[in-house]
């Protein structure tokens, strides 16, 4: 009579990371206590007779329900790792970006925040979808978004950039005041022409999204000691781009840094719908303020 023994059941998915150069035996141990398998000798016994001890790989894993040893094996052997999607949204900051890798188990927030304010990777981040392994390094997810940047940026600047280039950091540092200002894409070039046109004319910027940017919070609306705060960030008393970009901009808002539309707009104003009304005057952007009764 054959005896046929099930392998264990597991209720709920269970995630197992299994670490780098751990040996089969260190692998059969960390199975049997999470209760993948119920042998470690059964295990031992076929890896070794399929020649794989050496051929395991490390990541993260998922099992549920009642999975055969060869099944186990064999997800090992081919590094059939658990993967996720993670959609980082047009505008997100580095903080933003370290929340949601944290939530969908990717890497520690903390440490990605880290490594990206260290290597000054604000604005540098492309956001898209990505797929990811669980629990990788900090480094290797920026690596990946950053490659992205590069990428989708020289594609539409029309040749090789990096950081260190003057145009392309004030590019960028406009596109990612472009990208929180925005509501419309149609408004992305109109915007982007009023910032580099209060620049010309040596006038502060003057945006909020700076402003919260400081602050380190959104705010609806912002109060006159808001706008006081003293950082290199405020472009209400500072003159000029602030020192990096305030988020990490998405194509079109890119895309609206690097081809301006050709406007003598020096203000603009929120309609309280998404658009915004643009003025050449200050007396007409009074006007426009007194209309939509915003603070801008």
């Amino acid at each position: 009579m054959k005896i046929i023994t099930l392998p264990p059941y597991i209720e709920k998915p269970k995630l197992i990371q299994i670490p780098k150069n751990a040996s089969a035996e260190k692998i059969a141990e960390i199975l049997k206590k999470e209760n993948v398998i119920k042998s470690e000798r059964w295990f031992l016994w076929i890896v070794r007779h399929r020649n794989l001890q050496n051929k395991l790989k490390a990541g993260v894993y998922e099992f549920y329900g009642r999975v055969p040893l060869k099944d186990v094996i064999n997800k090992l052997a081919n590094g059939n790792i658990k993967l996720v999607k993670v959609t980082i949204p047009e505008g997100s900051t580095i903080k933003d970006i370290g929340r949601i890798l944290e939530e969908k188990k990717v890497t520690s927030k903390d440490k990605f925040i880290e490594y990206c304010l260290k290597n000054k990777l604000e604005g540098f981040l492309f956001p898209d979808s990505y797929i990811f392994p669980l629990k990788i390094s900090p480094q290797s997810v920026a690596h990946k978004m950053e490659e992205r940047f590069w990428e989708e940026f020289e594609k539409i600047y029309g040749k090789k950039a990096s950081k260190e280039d003057g145009e392309v950091m004030k590019i960028v540092i406009v596109a990612s005041i472009v990208e929180k200002e925005a509501k419309v894409d149609s408004e992305r070039p109109i915007i982007a022409s009023v910032i580099y046109n209060r620049l010309k004319k040596n006038l502060p910027i003057q945006s909020c999204a700076t402003v919260e940017y400081a602050l380190g919070y959104h705010k609806p609306r912002l109060s006159e000691k808001d706008i006081l705060i003293d950082s290199p960030f405020n472009t209400y008393l500072h003159k000029g781009l602030p020192p990096t970009p305030i988020c990490n901009p998405g194509i079109k808002s890119l895309m609206a840094a690097i081809n301006p539309a050709k406007t003598d707009y020096l203000y603009f104003v929120s309609k309280g719908d998404g658009t915004h009304y643009f003025s050449k005057t200050y007396r007409e952007h009074l006007k426009a303020k007194n209309l939509y009764g915003k603070l801008k």
